[in-house]
């Protein structure tokens, strides 16, 4: 019997920002913010940036506030 898969986890891939062609695959979280990762890219020899091929869905990310002045004012 095969393993039931995972509902929390999805499968992202990764391209390199330089278009050598080069792809890597990971598991993130479902709505976790997108992936911008830096990795080893052979084509180049050199660590280089790689960002996800597809846009997906992610939850909206609040940013923070570190006013002191109360929200009435």
């Amino acid at each position: 019997m095969a393993a039931p898969k995972s509902k929390g986890k999805v499968i992202v891939t990764l391209i390199s920002s330089v278009a050598t062609g080069i792809t890597k695959n990971i598991m993130v979280n479902r709505g976790a913010p997108l992936v911008n990762q830096i990795r080893y890219d052979p084509v180049v020899k050199r660590r280089v940036l790689f960002t996800e091929m597809k846009k997906r869905k992610v939850t909206e990310v609040k940013p923070l506030s570190f006013s002191r002045k109360p929200k009435g004012l």
